[in-house]
Order: structure tokens, then sequence, then C-alpha cells
């Protein structure tokens, strides 16, 4: 009986560690030009496009940077889903991981064009890049794996 109940512990222990969660990473979507601007019609054409490439993927939690870009990208989502965005700060990417490591459940995760890269770096290890003209790229981390996706898909 004590050999049956220690197989069931470990049959759901490996259960539970066999489905990593999955972070996704992207820049922002196209904006305006100016201080702290605004998405363009582009830009908000593609976050409306990321709603339907994620709203199946069993998105918990949702971080952005404070800028209205950011916002404005995964506002769409947000509100889909019914999940409060968490602001982050873009200089604190160290404090980000640490809290990220500490939640469950697939984790969308906003930035730019210098930080999204840094962060993929601290959570892989892997250098990427994203030009400045670059809106596109998603970045799937799951179980310590890194995929580039595009948002155009």
């Amino acid at each position: 009986m004590r050999t049956l109940f220690f197989l069931i512990v470990i049959l759901f222990s490996s259960a539970t560690f066999a489905t990593p969660d999955t972070l996704f990473l992207l820049r922002h979507a196209e904006k305006r030009d100016g201080i702290n601007p605004n998405l363009s019609d582009a830009g908000k054409s593609r976050a409306e496009h990321l709603v339907s490439m994620l709203k199946d993927k069993e998105i918990e939690h949702i971080f952005s940077t404070n800028y209205n870009r950011t916002l404005e990208t995964v506002k769409p989502l947000s509100q889909k889903l019914g999940i409060v965005v968490t602001h982050y700060n873009p200089r604190q990417l160290t404090a980000l991981v640490k809290q990220l490591k500490t939640l469950k459940g697939n984790t969308v995760i906003v930035g730019h064009s210098n930080t999204t890269p840094q962060l993929v770096k601290l959570l892989t290890e892997q250098d990427v890049t994203i030009n400045e003209d670059q809106f596109d790229k998603l970045f799937v981390i799951e179980g310590g794996a890194l995929t580039q996706l595009s948002s155009n898909n």
C-alpha cells in the first residue's frame, strides 16, 4: 500500500513538472512619432492580431512597461482575457525575472526593442536582436527553450 501511494505521488509530481509554464515576450507594436507615443493604425491592427494569436494559450499574467505604446499593445488581449496588466520598470529587468520565476501560469511580457532582448538573455542566456523597425518578433520560452515566431502569422 505504501508503495502504491509513493508511485501515485511520483506520477502526479512528474505530471506537474512535465508541463512547464510558457513566457511570451514581444516588443510593442508600431507607434506614432513623439514622446510616449500611441500606437499607429498598423500598431493597433497588430495588437488586435495578438489577441487571435494568444487568446487560446491559457494566459494568466500580462506584464507591460508603463508607456502608451506597450500598454496599447496588450490592451485588447487584456480586455479579451479579463487580466489586469502588471506594470514593470524596464530599468529593473533583474527584479522582473525574479518575479516571473515565482509565478505559475503562462505569461505575456511586452517591452521595447532594447529591453525585450535583454530580458530574453536574462531568462535563457541566448542573444536575440530586434531592429528599430521590427515589430513582429514574438519570443516564446517554454521549459527553458527559446523559439522565435512572427506576429505576422
